[in-house]
C-alpha cells in the first residue's frame, strides 16, 4: 500500500508541477514577446534532452550548495535527499513534455484571440482565465497524463534523489530484478504497465469527446 501511495503521490505531484510551470511559460512565450519568455521557453524544452543520471547529479550538486547556504542561516535544514529535491529534479526533467502539449494547444487557437479580448476591455489574466484556459483543457489533460506515465517508469533520477525508505514501482522492480528475484519484481512491473495504460485510455476518451 505504501509503495502505491509513494508512486502515485510522486507522479501526480510532478504532473501538477510540470503543467503549472508549462502553462505560465507557454503564455509568456506566446503572448509576451519579451526576451524573458523566449529564454524560459528554451529552458523548458531543454530538460528532456539530458540523461536522467546527468540531471540527477546536477540536482545533487545544486542541493548541496543550497544546504551550505541555508546552514549559515538555519540549523538542521537539509534539502539533499528530500522529497522536495526529487520533485524539483523530475519537474525539470519532464518539463519539455508538458510544455510541448501546452504550446501545441496554444498554436491551434486563433492568433488574434488575445488581442480581441483585450480590445473588449478584458485584462490579460482575465482573458487567460475566461478564454484561454477552457480551450487548453484537453492539452492540459494530455500533457499531465504523459508526465504521469513518464514519472511512473522513471528510474535513474528517482533512484539517486529519493528520500530514505521512499520506494516507487520503478525502484522496487529494479532492486528485485538486479538480484534476479524475477517473481518478486513481476507485480510492481505489471503495475507500471497498468499505470501507463489507464491514463492513455483516459486521454483517448477525453480527446475524442
Amino acid at each position: 500500500m505504501e509503495l502505491t501511495q509513494d508512486s502515485f503521490t510522486l507522479a501526480i505531484s510532478v504532473g501538477i508541477g510540470v503543467m503549472t510551470v508549462s502553462i505560465l511559460v507557454g503564455l509568456l512565450a506566446t503572448y509576451r514577446s519579451g526576451q524573458l519568455g523566449q529564454i524560459l521557453a528554451g529552458m523548458a524544452a531543454s530538460g528532456y534532452a539530458f540523461p536522467g543520471t546527468i540531471l540527477a547529479i546536477g540536482v545533487l550538486s545544486f542541493s548541496g550548495f543550497l544546504d551550505q547556504l541555508l546552514g549559515l542561516l538555519l540549523d538542521d535544514i537539509a534539502l539533499t535527499g528530500s522529497f522536495f529535491m526529487l520533485l524539483f529534479g523530475l519537474i525539470v526533467r519532464f518539463q519539455a513534455v508538458g510544455y510541448g502539449a501546452i504550446t501545441s494547444g496554444l498554436k491551434r487557437m486563433p492568433p488574434h484571440m488575445m488581442e480581441s479580448s483585450r480590445i473588449l476591455g478584458h485584462g490579460f489574466w482575465d482573458t487567460v482565465q475566461r478564454v484561454i484556459m477552457p480551450l487548453l483543457q484537453k492539452s492540459i489533460i494530455a500533457g499531465g497524463l504523459l508526465v504521469f506515465v513518464d514519472v511512473m517508469k522513471e528510474l535513474p533520477m528517482t533512484l539517486l534523489l529519493r528520500p530514505f525508505s521512499f520506494e516507487t514501482y520503478a525502484t522496487f522492480t529494479y532492486q528485485y530484478a538486479k538480484d534476479e528475484m524475477i517473481e518478486a519484481a513481476a507485480a510492481p512491473a505489471l503495475m507500471i504497465v497498468c499505470a501507463g495504460l489507464i491514463p492513455v485510455f483516459i486521454a483517448n476518451r477525453a480527446l475524442k469527446t
